[in-house]
């Protein structure tokens, strides 16, 4: 589906009203002078209540965006809460206070002339630095805003990243995909990506298709962001994926290759490319493209079509075991029987969710809360190998009953939210306890 007008309406609010705080700071900045703590004193509260009421205004904005969009594309947006936007002012993404992070431009306009600029030329980038920062805290508001709203909408299951260009090669990479409401939105400094709330991945527009974005860029601009030999690899129908996670993580390197251990182990374990570099690739293809897409189908960088999403599917769902996939199951573990009911859930598509070893771990919690609550009822402790040593005792059997009760309540909520079918609610019919 094409991207809802409400996503396009609320980025353009956001720029509006981002664009008038970054004003509105650089006019109180402009007045500083050659005493620099002193002009903040006069200037800081003047900034930071600026900042403030932007935060306020973007938040109140990411709030109404959610039910909005979630409207347009014909889904109840109907919310369990009132999310209140006056939380996400005054703070940053980290947690800090932003009246601190804002003073920040003092100290970075005291570093240049400490490198030997000029007092005018120091305020010009501490300046800069300090437009940076308002923009970035003010985004920060409302995406913590709209994943509020979002965790406040048992409808909103997910959303997609929606880039905003110009964007940076991992921006890229990560539109597209279909994000469960409670993933974290990744963002780095400057980034002016955003949240599109739904219930399925959208495909077709250039702001949340990542190879739409890569191909409509000129050659030159494609081989600044990706360089030359993995930007090749792209425009020879390489996965986008595959190619920025290999080389940014590292998964093809030396190590990689022979090591026996861990990280030789993960490799072979996630069938990264161990074989050749896409870099090894075009050095060893020599000029021949027919032979450079052999060698790149060979070492794992072609995986099909160029879509959206990709077609290694990880944590997001829709792979093997429908809502959920291999990458949200346990690891399997050091156990062997753990890891062959692992492999063969992964092989065959069917599971036993009572196997913790192909468990998610909300369902391992609920499982582990069950199995502690009926030892307790036989009078034994659940955390000790011998009872007798050590009894259970009325702490302990207040410690569990708790527990259990709190991982019941998840598994009626996730009942009453998405039904019978939920993995909690299947896992607990399963256990006798719904």
């Amino acid at each position: 589906m094409a991207l809802p007008s409400a996503a396009v309406n609320h980025y353009r609010d956001q720029q509006d009203i981002a664009a008038a705080a970054v004003g509105d700071v650089s006019d109180l900045w402009a007045t500083m002078g050659e005493n620099f703590d002193l002009s903040w004193t006069t200037i800081g509260g003047d900034v930071f209540a600026a900042v403030v009421q932007a935060q306020g205004l973007a938040a109140a904005s990411g709030v109404q965006y959610v039910p909005d969009v979630l409207d347009e594309q014909g889904i109840d947006a109907s919310s369990v809460a009132r999310v209140n936007p006056a939380r996400f002012q005054g703070g940053t993404r980290d947690g800090r206070p932003a009246e601190t992070l804002l003073h920040g431009a003092v100290y970075k306009a005291k570093q240049e002339m400490l490198a030997g600029v000029g007092t005018q030329a120091a305020l010009a980038t501490a300046g800069a630095w300090l437009n940076e920062v308002v923009l970035d805290v003010v985004r920060d508001a409302d995406r913590q805003a709209v994943g509020a709203a979002m965790t406040t909408t048992p409808t909103a299951q997910g959303w997609v990243r929606m880039l905003n260009p110009p964007s940076c090669k991992f921006c890229i990479t990560l539109a597209g995909k279909f994000y469960r409401w409670n993933q974290g939105f990744q963002s780095h400094p400057e980034c002016d990506c955003r949240h599109v709330p739904s219930q399925e991945a959208i495909a077709g527009d250039i702001t949340v298709d990542p190879y739409a974005y890569f191909h409509g860029l000129p050659t030159a601009e494609q081989d600044r962001l990706f360089g030359k030999a993995d930007a090749q690899a792209l425009r020879d129908g390489a996965d986008i994926y595959r190619v920025v996670n290999t080389r940014s993580r590292g998964l093809s390197d030396d190590a990689l290759k022979s090591s026996g251990a861990r990280r030789g182990w993960q490799s072979r374990r996630w069938d990264s490319p161990s074989k050749m570099t896409v870099d090894d690739v075009y050095q060893a293809a020599g000029g021949n493209r027919s032979r450079a897409v052999r060698l790149l189908e060979e070492n794992g960088f072609i995986t099909g079509d160029q879509v959206a999403g990709g077609n290694l599917i990880g944590n997001q769902g829709g792979g093997l075991f429908g809502d959920f996939s291999a990458g949200a199951l346990g690891r399997g573990g050091v156990n062997r029987g753990a890891t062959r009911a692992y492999r063969q859930a992964v092989a065959s598509g069917v599971r036993d969710p009572l196997e913790p070893a192909t468990q998610t771990a909300a369902e391992r919690r609920l499982h582990s809360a069950v199995l502690r609550k009926r030892a307790a009822d036989r009078g034994s402790n659940p955390f000790a190998a011998n009872s007798q040593r050590n009894p259970l005792t009325p702490e302990i059997r207040a410690l569990v009953e708790a527990d259990f009760q709190r991982q019941l309540k998840r598994a009626l909520d996730e009942k009453n939210n998405v039904g019978e079918r939920g993995q909690l609610a299947t896992l607990g019919r399963l256990l006798g306890v719904l």
